[in-house]
């Protein structure tokens, strides 16, 4: 072998191991919660958030998060069936969700999953990756406290 086509050789095994390592640091992201996240975005057992319905959550596709808890406004009338409360974020990879009331319908702000009121999953996130359903909580109301625990 002469030395050109010694050092041709080499710099084509050298180019393919670079070149396939930066594809495998450079694969589909992770579908698993954020590292920070994880109980996947959901508040700890025995966490409490409370609305007061005299000032908040006034009309039907009102939303505001409070504690990490995302209270909605379904229905008119103070029952605890007027309402729904779900985790704030997502738990694909932790980004913010916010009620989108024109469509009725949950969204992350990052990914753009989409998800009902009650939790089901009605869109995955666009980077390819998965979501899972958010964590419903029970709601309670007393006076104009509307009350969520996890």
């Amino acid at each position: 072998m002469e030395r050109n086509e010694f050092i041709k050789s080499l710099g084509l095994g050298v180019a393919m191991v670079c070149t396939g390592a930066c594809f495998s640091a450079c694969g589909k992201k992770s579908d698993a919660p954020e590292p920070g996240k994880p109980n996947g975005g959901g508040v700890p057992s025995g966490t409490t958030a409370s609305v007061d319905l005299a000032t908040q959550l006034l009309s039907v596709g009102a939303s505001i998060t409070v504690n990490s808890i995302l209270f909605i406004r379904t229905a008119a009338g103070n029952t605890s069936t007027s309402f729904a409360a779900t985790q704030a974020i997502c738990p694909h990879q932790g980004g913010a969700l916010s009620f989108i009331q024109a469509s009725n319908y949950i969204q992350c702000g990052l990914h753009s999953s989409r998800y009902t009121t009650s939790g089901s999953i009605l869109a995955q996130p666009n980077d390819g990756g998965t979501t899972s359903a958010l964590k419903v909580y029970p709601l309670t109301v007393s006076g104009n406290t509307l009350t969520a625990t996890a």
